[in-house]
């Protein structure tokens, strides 16, 4: 099990088929009880960014002990839940709900 990428740019536009390998994506899904029939390229177009991000870092923390990409994977993952949970706030002070 491993990343197959460690391009952490655009991650608003990446899934979990970007970054694990056909091994990793399959105990992912295992792990949460699902197939990739369910879980597809095209389910994450239609997701939210905190769906993509919470899937990715699903992964990231499962492969933090087998491919030392993981942490930097992780941290990546982050730093945009950071920018997320940030410009939900400043919305949240201007009166806008962001859920």
């Amino acid at each position: 099990m491993k990343l197959i990428s460690t391009d952490f740019s655009n991650l608003d536009k990446k899934t979990i088929y970007d970054f694990g390998d056909d091994e990793a994506i399959d105990a992912l899904l295992n792990d949460e009880k699902t197939t990739r029939d369910e879980i597809t390229r095209e389910f994450f177009d239609e997701a939210e960014s905190m769906v993509r991000f919470q899937w990715m870092q699903d992964l990231a923390g499962m492969l933090l002990h087998t491919d030392p990409n993981a942490k930097k994977f992780f941290k990546a993952i982050k730093k945009e839940f950071d920018k997320y949970f940030k410009h939900r706030h400043e919305m949240g002070k201007k009166g806008i709900i962001i859920d």
